[in-house]
């Protein structure tokens, strides 16, 4: 009888030990995995998606497909390429998410995001429907006029974009000059009133192979939009408008002719 309790303890021992091992030869795994948040993995399937990386599905599953989306924007933006979801690839993909919610009065509203979406497309990026949702694809179009403005990568109209991107709402309104031209040498009054200096504007910058679009004399978002890359190219600051550093560059002949 000894004997016989012996060898069942033994047995059960062994049973003890081998169970967890044949479990894992069978794919049960010791602990459960942690499950990743299905809202953050459709958030990133969605910005993937935008920024033109294919996740495939966007249904909140980190699949095959999802994985492989992942570790090619890991591979153009010099991360880790793991696959998933860690905290350097969320902190960079959706960063968002790791961000101060800011106060309601920071909020754009939806006139604000529509300029923004305006001036967005006028200078190549596509930011998606303009319809002032601030949304995935306008997003990544804020996050590429970042990136080439050298402006920290929120994806969001923070002050530092929209100063840089809609500098108009941060200037004093012109209001137009009642008193003709000065009668003493001097450049010629600017004001975004002045159709005829825009018109002109418009012409020169069309000669010189900066697209403003119609030549209507009204200093719209692609206006603006060639007068940036003008000053861009000649190393002006980047506006947006007809200041006057920009026209003594671009129309020099107007200053002469203000001479009576």
């Amino acid at each position: 009888m000894k004997k016989f309790l012996a060898l069942l303890s033994i047995s059960l021992l062994i049973a003890g030990g081998l169970l967890p091992v044949l479990s894992e030869a069978r794919g049960v795994p010791k602990a459960p995995v942690q499950a990743m948040d299905r809202d953050l993995v459709l958030q990133a399937q969605r910005q993937l998606k935008a920024l033109g990386f294919n996740p495939g599905a966007v249904d909140g599953n980190l699949g095959a497909q999802t994985e492989a989306a992942l570790r090619e924007y890991q591979r153009a933006y010099r991360l880790a390429q793991t696959g998933l979801l860690d905290e350097a690839t969320q902190r960079s993909l959706l960063p968002e998410r790791f961000q101060a919610a800011p106060a309601p009065t920071n909020v754009p509203n939806q006139e604000v995001v529509l300029q923004a979406q305006r001036q967005l497309k006028a200078l190549g990026l596509n930011p998606g429907d303009v319809d002032g949702e601030l949304g995935a694809q306008t997003q990544a179009a804020l996050r590429e006029y970042q990136r080439q403005y050298r402006l920290p990568q929120s994806g969001t109209l923070d002050e530092a974009t929209a100063r840089s991107l809609l500098p108009e709402r941060f200037q004093a309104t012109v209001e137009p000059s009642p008193t003709p031209a000065p009668t003493r040498p001097g450049p010629v009054p600017i004001g975004l009133s002045n159709r005829e200096v825009v018109r002109r504007a418009q012409i020169q910058l069309r000669a010189l192979g900066f697209e403003p679009g119609t030549v209507d004399g009204a200093l719209g978002p692609q206006t603006e939009a060639a007068v940036r890359e003008y000053q861009r190219a000649y190393r002006l600051p980047q506006t947006g408008t007809l200041d006057e550093a920009t026209l003594r560059s671009l129309l020099p002949e107007m200053r002469q002719s203000s001479v009576r």
